[in-house]
């Protein structure tokens, strides 16, 4: 099988996530949808755990490279991570805006072990963080608010219209001056 074949299986997976839910997406499902045989699915996975652990990277992976992204257009100084952080948090791209995010918390929710890569890598940005921050505490407030933002959206809760969020946006970003 080409290398790319387990790609097209997560993007199979997180296509059937978005659209029906999570309770929707097997193995089965995925080599459908990817148009592979279910051989050929669990040639790369396992099982549907296996499948959910390669989402996960996947949406990590996209949030790290969102992160970066914003880092890289960010001016140097104090709390320029922490400044990255709020930007990809307003970021339409961001976590906050897609589907699966919610969906696959709940999937992780009933199987703890899947967050372990979730753990590493939110340990790493803690330590971004961390490491160009004054105040480490206020940039930690800072960062659990965007948390809250982020999950707010994820559960669909009326936290604010466009405007009130770019309010919030701003006051967190001046907070960080």
């Amino acid at each position: 099988m080409s290398p790319n074949t387990r790609d097209k299986i997560v993007d199979a997976a997180m296509a059937i996530v978005r659209e029906q839910g999570v309770a929707k997406l097997t193995l089965d499902a995925a080599a459908k949808v990817a148009q592979v045989s279910k051989g050929g699915v669990l040639y790369h996975f396992k099982g549907k755990d296996d499948l959910i652990r390669a989402m996960v990277q996947r949406l990590i992976e996209s949030c790290d490279a969102l992160h970066m992204e914003h880092y890289e257009q960010e001016p140097e100084g104090p709390y320029r991570w922490a400044r990255t952080v709020v930007r990809t948090t307003f970021d339409p791209r961001g976590p906050s805006d897609d589907p699966i995010n919610s969906a696959l918390l709940a999937a992780v929710s009933v199987n703890p072990d899947l967050l372990a890569p979730i753990h590493a890598k939110f340990a790493e940005w803690i330590e971004r963080v961390r490491s160009d921050s004054p105040d480490p505490a206020r940039a930690a407030l800072i960062c659990m608010a965007m948390d809250g933002y982020i999950f707010e959206r994820m559960l669909k809760l009326p936290i604010c219209d466009q405007e009130a969020c770019e309010k919030i946006k701003q006051t967190a970003l001046d907070l960080l001056k």
